[in-house]
C-alpha cells in the first residue's frame, strides 16, 4: 500500500527517482548541510540513494519510510521527513526531515514530523519512536515537541556523516 499522507497544507508522498534533482537542491543548501552534512552527494548517488527507498517501500520490516513533503496548493517539494532504523541509537527507529529554508519557520515541518510519526505508531511493528537533536539546534527541537515528542536526555551519538561522537538531545514518542 502506497505511503500517503495528508496534512491541513502537505501531501506527504513516495518518492520517485525523478525527485533526485529537487530533492538534491534542497539538501545541499548550507542550512541543511549544517545539521545533516552526509546529505551532500552527486546527482547519480542521490538517484541511488531514492531507488533504494522505493525498493524499502516494499518490505516494511526495514522501518524506512521516505516522504516527499510537497505543498498540497501546487505540489511543490519543501523538504523530506522519514523513518529508519538508527544503528548509533540502539537500532531504534528515528524520525528524521529537513525543509528547504526558504519554507522554514513556519510550521510545515512540524506539521509532516507530526503525521509520519502518528501514521509509523500505527502501521509499523514498533512501540515507539526516536528523534534527536543537536543542542544548538532550536528548530529541530520545536519539531520534535511539537509532533509528540518527549525529551529524555543527552546521549553521544556517532553521527552519520561525522566523524566524532558528539552531544545529541534524546526524544521520544510511544504508541
Amino acid at each position: 500500500m502506497p505511503h500517503e499522507l495528508m496534512t491541513d497544507r502537505l501531501v506527504l508522498r513516495e518518492l520517485t527517482v525523478a525527485d533526485a534533482p529537487a530533492l538534491r537542491q534542497i539538501c545541499t543548501q548550507p542550512y541543511v548541510l549544517k545539521w545533516m552534512p552526509d546529505w551532500e552527494m552527486p546527482l547519480a548517488d542521490m538517484e541511488g540513494l531514492i531507488a533504494w527507498y522505493c525498493d524499502c517501500y516494499a518490505k516494511p520490516e526495514t522501518m524506512r519510510i521516505m516522504l516527499a513533503m510537497t505543498l498540497k496548493d501546487s505540489g511543490k517539494m519543501i523538504g523530506l521527513v522519514g523513518t529508519g532504523r538508527k544503528p548509533e541509537v540502539d537500532d531504534d527507529v528515528e524520525i528524521m526531515y529537513y525543509i528547504d529554508e526558504a519554507f522554514s519557520a513556519r510550521g510545515y515541518t512540524s506539521e509532516a514530523a507530526r503525521a509520519l510519526a502518528d501514521h509509523a505508531l500505527q502501521t509499523l511493528a514498533i512501540d515507539h519512536l526516536i528523534g534527536i537533536a543537536e543542542p544548538d539546534n532550536p528548530g529541530s527541537q520545536k519539531v520534535l515537541a511539537r509532533a509528540g515528542f518527549t525529551q529524555e536526555g543527552t546521549r553521544l551519538i556517532l553521527n552519520s556523516g561525522e566523524h566524532e561522537e558528539k552531544p545529541f538531545l534524546y526524544y521520544r514518542r510511544n504508541r
